[in-house]
């Protein structure tokens, strides 16, 4: 049987070459899902909760009931973000990673457990905070995109806040980034110091 299997395989196949998908970088993989993911909480967060029958909707003379509002939206945004975040993409990160690619320097929070999913939720409802505030400036300034032209470039959109989600996320990690590799650098070199 053995034999029969070696005879079938030919010569020039080697099964640890590289295949074309594994040539793609970690850091796109990454990205896009995480694109994904910040584009399909808001999809099914704020525009299916209104199919679902969530009232987001905000009086403009009552201003308690638009702050109210705007809580909700934040807080099931960064819900969802957080649910797709912990429980879709760190498991990929996960897997990709290996000691010549860390893939831990893509994610913000890379530990196991329930205590990622809580701290993950606080990350992005900071976030949430803060693109809530950028998608009022885009909204103002009808920078929103508006691929049908029925909106006039105002409200939020799965595309735009996804966008903005990638920069402002990729503003914090630069963040972690710098002070994870100067605690690295300060204690090899008192390590360097202390054997000499």
């Amino acid at each position: 049987m053995k034999n029969k299997e070696v005879k079938e395989n030919p010569e020039n196949l080697n099964p640890y070459k590289l295949d074309k998908l594994s040539r793609i970088p970690s850091w796109l993989i990454i990205l896009l899902l995480k694109f994904w993911a910040a584009a399909a909480a808001v999809f099914f967060s704020v525009i299916g909760g209104l199919d679902v029958g969530i009232d987001f909707s905000g009086t403009a003379t009552d201003p308690v009931s638009s702050i109210i509002a705007s809580i909700r939206i934040i807080v099931l945004i960064a819900l969802f973000i957080s649910i797709f975040i912990n429980y879709l993409v760190r498991p990929f990160v996960r897997l990709m990673y290996n000691k010549r690619n860390n893939t831990y320097r893509y994610n913000m929070i890379n530990f196991k457990g329930f205590l990622s999913f809580v701290v993950c939720l606080l990350y992005h409802l900071v976030l949430s905070i803060i693109l809530f505030f950028i998608t009022i400036f885009l909204s103002m300034h009808h920078l929103v995109l508006d691929l049908f032209g029925t909106t006039g470039g105002v409200g939020i959109e799965p595309f735009t806040y996804a966008f903005c989600y990638m920069l402002v996320d990729f503003i914090f990690l630069f963040a972690k980034n710098v002070i994870v590799d100067s605690v690295k650098r300060y204690k090899y070199h008192k390590q360097m110091k202390a054997e000499v």
